[in-house]
């Protein structure tokens, strides 16, 4: 997918640089060994992408011959995106190959995207560690390819910041100025890109959510940008409560997570979403589907809720109740935080990655 120092911000560059931090905190140098990206969107440029990841493979190995590697480390792949380099130079330097959060579809066997499945599919089983963030993915690698003696399960993590109760009335009080928005209404808050695909469908269930609590005082503050953004503002049409504010990152969704009262996402289809992670660690309460996934670092009443996946009314429900009860959505919001620091912190993420690549020395 994305390296760590792409351009464009997304769930998979943040969290790419998040393993970067935390393998630098454990005290181990890492080095960026090249830019190629192999993510096809439609399978249909295989032939130009396997030609240029010849060319990176050659100027990888050029980089890196002076200070060879000990591990070769790779993030995030799956049909769409194999990792075609790293198999490659982990043969040629001898080291051994570690692959975080990657995912096998058996039904891209055949189709588009097979000759990427079958790299992605080689990656895997060549991988001497393979580390899982969400449980689904742990289970179709083992179930698939037998891949259980070197998977390592890892709660998902996150950088946390400290959201002081001063912080939080800064934030709401510049952004209802600038955004002409109530102070004392609830406050709810949304981060997606907007894809024509099921990131569309997620946000067509919380426009009819939001339709359905229309007469209710509140409002909806979404940040996200993308292809579907003109479908996406036509399913909230009518609707005075919403606030569309375009691609956020660093200081400026660190506010808005800080001025919310609790996040809303539908999540259908979602692995380890790290837009509805950042939010738990700000102190927002929860409010998505149940997925394995979410359900790490979301304790379902506790820190915030994972209705039924795609059933409406049951998610209506629980945003009601987080409308009209700011009392319980504190709570939640303290469980939250308590939570996130004690299981889904950077500190124990650089523990935990230390560990793994200190197996690889023993193994060797």
């Amino acid at each position: 997918m994305k390296s760590p120092d792409h351009p464009t911000p997304s769930g998979d560059r943040s969290f790419a640089r998040l393993i970067v931090s935390a393998l630098k905190k454990s005290g181990h140098e890492v080095t960026l060994a090249s830019h190629f990206r192999s993510y096809d969107r439609y399978g249909q440029r295989w032939s130009a992408i396997a030609l240029k990841a010849k060319y990176a493979r050659a100027r990888a190995i050029r980089k890196l011959t002076k200070k060879p590697p000990d591990v070769w480390f790779t993030y995030h792949l799956y049909h769409k995106a194999p990792d075609l380099i790293g198999p490659a130079l982990s043969d040629y330097f001898c080291i051994p190959y570690v692959v975080a959060d990657a995912s096998y579809a058996a039904k891209q066997t055949s189709g588009p995207w097979a000759p990427g499945f079958a790299e992605a599919k080689s990656a895997i089983l060549r991988a001497n560690k393979l580390i899982c963030f969400d449980p689904l993915d742990a289970n179709s690698l083992c179930h698939n390819l037998m891949c259980g003696h070197k998977l390592f399960m890892m709660p998902p993590f996150v950088r946390q910041r400290k959201i002081t109760s001063s912080m939080r009335e800064r934030a709401r009080q510049r952004l209802s100025t600038t955004l002409k928005l109530p102070i004392h209404i609830p406050w709810v808050v949304t981060v997606a890109m907007m894809r024509n695909d099921i990131k569309a469908e997620s946000y067509k269930l919380l426009a009819e959510c939001a339709l359905k609590l229309r007469h209710q005082k509140w409002a909806l503050l979404i940040a996200g940008d993308g292809l579907a953004r003109k479908k996406v503002e036509s399913w909230f049409k009518g609707l005075d409560n919403i606030r569309f504010l375009g691609t956020l990152f660093g200081s400026s969704l660190s506010e808005l997570y800080a001025a919310g009262d609790f996040t809303a996402w539908p999540a259908l289809k979602e692995g380890c979403s790290m837009a509805l992670l950042e939010a738990a660690a700000s102190g927002l309460p929860v409010l998505a589907g149940k997925r394995p996934g979410l359900e790490q670092f979301v304790q379902n009443g506790a820190s915030g809720y994972l209705c039924q996946e795609g059933e409406i009314t049951d998610f209506e429900y629980h945003f009601r109740l987080l409308l009209s009860d700011p009392h319980h959505c504190k709570n939640l919001s303290a469980e939250s935080t308590h939570r996130i620091s004690k299981h889904h912190s950077l500190g124990a993420a650089a523990k935990k990655l230390n560990w793994v690549l200190s197996q690889l020395q023993v193994e060797r």
